[in-house]
């Protein structure tokens, strides 16, 4: 008898992004964003070289895993690997403060497909999209900008 399609799948058990520096990248997400550092799960070689960090955003049950990986790190410049959710358009008014306090290149809010989108860049030039939950009527008069939403 054939098996049978588990059903055991629950979800995202963690996301891994590549960096040139991993340092740099964690200070973007825990000083930046809301991440927390796991240092006792810090990934070392046998040869005690740190090759990854991780970090956990609790409210979300969410951890994301910076690895070590100029490659492709620099092959995903640019790129929009995640996008992170926020309430509201004023949310997003509020990330733009923020990021202009901290010195973070980022677009201005955006109208998308039924929601706003702020976009930002992580120390690799990887794109950091925040989208909102909140909507407004669907509509593909969506605002055009070939840097940020490419």
């Amino acid at each position: 008898m054939p098996p049978t399609k588990p059903t055991s799948f629950n979800g995202i058990h963690h996301l891994k992004l590549p960096a040139s520096d991993i340092r740099k990248t964690e200070a973007f997400y825990t000083q930046i964003f809301l991440f927390e550092s796991c240092p006792e799960l810090d990934h070392y070689t046998p040869d005690d070289k740190l090759f990854a960090v991780l970090l956990t955003y609790k409210p979300a049950g969410l951890m994301l895993e910076i690895r070590h990986n100029p490659e492709q790190a620099k092959i995903q410049k640019g790129w929009d690997p995640v996008t992170w959710g926020v309430n509201s358009r004023k949310d997003l008014e509020e990330w733009g403060a923020w990021f202009d306090e901290k010195g973070v290149s980022h677009s201005k809010v955006l109208k998308g497909m039924k929601g706003w989108v702020m976009a930002a860049e992580d120390p690799d030039g990887k794109i950091v999209r925040l989208y909102t939950t909140e909507e407004h009527e669907w509509t593909t008069d969506v605002d055009r900008d070939t840097y940020w939403l490419r």
